[in-house]
């Protein structure tokens, strides 16, 4: 049997995050965190699209505050490019930026 590993990388500029929107490819995505519908430290996840496009998720934030775990998804929407996904990301994104790539 085979083990396999997983890499994350954490980021915490938002410089940094854009950064790394722009290397994302369709087999990686972005977690981190931000505010929806006046629910703070919602899951935010951003991935590219097929369409060569970026989705982002909102998902609410359930579980213990130790043991948070993505609950029922809150949003979809898609970017044409990385310029409307960014704009989006500084209105929503939680501040300080708590962001993995995986």
């Amino acid at each position: 049997m085979r083990s396999h590993s997983f890499f994350e990388k954490k980021v915490t500029s938002f410089p940094g995050l854009v950064q790394e929107v722009d290397l994302l490819d369709l087999d990686s995505g972005i977690r981190t965190f931000g505010e929806y519908e006046g629910r703070k430290r919602q899951f935010v996840f951003v991935t590219r699209s097929p369409h060569d496009s970026y989705v982002l998720m909102v998902y609410e934030s359930s579980g213990k505050p130790s043991k948070r775990v993505p609950g029922r998804r809150l949003m979809v929407k898609e970017f044409p490019t990385t310029e409307e996904l960014t704009a989006f990301m500084k209105e929503i994104l939680s501040k300080p930026i708590e962001a993995f790539v995986y």
